[in-house]
């Protein structure tokens, strides 16, 4: 059985073998390609569902900062090795493995070394997990329900502006991308972020432009902000909620609301916080638990806190429209958040938005840390998760969540900032600037926070359709 341990301990083993030079003293290259996916393997688990072990054994940029600390000696084997053996197997190191710098060495990989069985296999699944991914969604589309234009193109000297919020992975086209960059910039927010390493992504990273990825997590930025032609911002999604008016000072009903789909609950982590409730010092705070999910999902946690016999302590709210989350949240004291992974999560921002202060999990990928203060709340290790939200609960007057949200964050505050760094970009690029961006938002299928604001971009959509429709595997449509 492969544990938690079994793959930190495999990755000290291969920096070891870096360290010491022994790494290429082998010749059988099924060797290499067995530990180059166990690595990779190992890479995946310990950074994703492995993070709360990894954050107590080592901390979790260990494994980043290992990659960092040793891509040079494989770069410079890959360029100036004894054999060409030993340059190809370290060049397969650098391409298939997490190393900063990692998409320029695939994309050379693709080209020197194309007929190599590691680099066919990955080519044909990374096509037939995107052909997965499309299968299970409809087949079509309206365009505005992935993808919002920020700012028209004023060509031949200022380009557009196009952000892609949604499905990235239909765009995983360089041609395609070629085509739309010669009208546009493009801002693209992984809804995941990057932190399981897509490698399609580098095909945004292949344009005339640099590409701007907006990510929430520190370990992201981190490793895209070592990729050739990427340009980094860390805002993303939940920044962009908008900020209505919402209901305040009403009776509190439930200590703790978690807000988390019920597709999803492995990543969201509800069997954690169910655990939580059904011992000390927990047990007797109330929650409410809301997210969206199919019927039998909703039924399976519900059973679930049955089996707990919590069905006295929590209830389970599901599939409500957006709109009627902050009159949910009105209903409680704090917010919790343990996902194991995010990007600039989405729910974090309605807590602040409605006023709860929130007690987040540390080994939460994909949001930014930064932005849980004093006056927001707090981040603390799975250890310290039930003692936080006590103490929180106990003593909501140390805290003002909506201050800082309407002062700090939200979709005013947020779009002037992306505004100025596209601003930046644009100048550095050698285009001009004449039209602000229009002004984000952080839900519904538009994501315009004024509807006026599509419609004065009919023309421009409808140049879109023309150019997306015969190239994306979906049917599209305006309207």
């Amino acid at each position: 059985m492969v544990t938690s341990l079994t793959r930190l301990n495999l990755l000290k083993h291969f920096f070891n073998r870096i360290d010491n030079g022994s790494l290429f003293d082998g010749v059988d290259p099924e060797v290499y390609r067995v530990l180059r996916r166990e690595v990779g393997e190992a890479l995946y688990n310990l950074l994703l569902q492995d993070r709360p072990f990894l954050e107590k054994e080592t901390g979790l940029a260990w494994p980043y900062q290992g990659l960092k600390e040793r891509v040079s000696v494989l770069e410079n084997i890959a360029l100036q090795g004894k054999t060409l053996f030993i340059r190809q197997q370290a060049q397969l190191f650098l391409a298939l493995l997490p190393f900063p710098d990692q998409w320029r060495w695939l994309i050379r990989a693709e080209k020197d070394m194309g007929d190599a069985s590691e680099i066919k296999e990955l080519l044909i699944s990374e096509k037939k997990r995107i052909a997965a991914k499309i299968h299970k969604k409809s087949q079509e589309f309206k365009l505005r329900h992935f993808c919002q234009i920020l700012k028209r193109p004023n060509l031949p000297d200022e380009k557009g502006i196009l952000r892609i919020f949604s499905l990235p992975y239909l765009f995983a086209d360089r041609r395609l991308l070629q085509r739309l960059n010669r009208l546009y910039v493009l801002y693209v927010e992984p809804p995941w972020g990057v932190l399981a390493r897509h490698a399609w992504l580098r095909a945004f990273a292949q344009m005339a432009d640099p590409i701007m990825f907006g990510v929430g997590g520190g370990e992201d930025a981190a490793f895209l902000g070592t990729q050739a032609g990427v340009v980094i911002t860390r805002l993303a999604h939940g920044d962009f909620l908008e900020e209505e008016t919402v209901p305040l000072g009403q009776k509190k009903q439930y200590d703790i609301v978690f807000n988390a789909s019920f597709d999803d609950m492995d990543r969201k982590r509800h069997s954690f916080m169910l655990d939580l409730l059904a011992r000390p010092p927990l047990d007797h705070i109330t929650a409410l638990f809301i997210g969206r999910g199919s019927p039998s999902q909703v039924e399976t946690f519900a059973g679930e806190v049955r089996q707990r016999g919590l069905e006295h302590r929590v209830a389970v709210l599901a599939n409500i429209l957006r709109k009627e989350v902050p009159q949910q949240l009105a209903r409680c004291r704090i917010g919790v958040q343990a996902s194991v992974h995010e990007n600039a999560c989405r729910s974090i921002y309605e807590c602040f938005r409605s006023d709860l202060p929130c007690v987040v999990t540390s080994s939460m990928a994909g949001f930014n840390f930064d932005l849980i203060t004093p006056q927001t709340g707090r981040v603390v290790s799975d250890l310290d998760v039930s003692e936080a939200i006590l103490d929180a609960v106990h003593h909501p007057e140390r805290f003002s969540p909506r201050q800082w949200f309407l002062a700090n964050s939200g979709g005013r505050n947020s779009s002037l900032r992306l505004n100025q760094e596209f601003k930046v970009l644009f100048a550095g690029l050698g285009y001009s600037w004449t039209e602000d961006i229009v002004p984000l938002g952080g839900s519904g299928a538009t994501r315009y926070v004024d509807e006026a604001h599509y419609d004065a971009f009919h023309d421009e959509f409808e140049q879109l359709l023309e150019i997306l429709g015969p190239l994306l595997p979906v049917r599209l449509s305006l309207e």
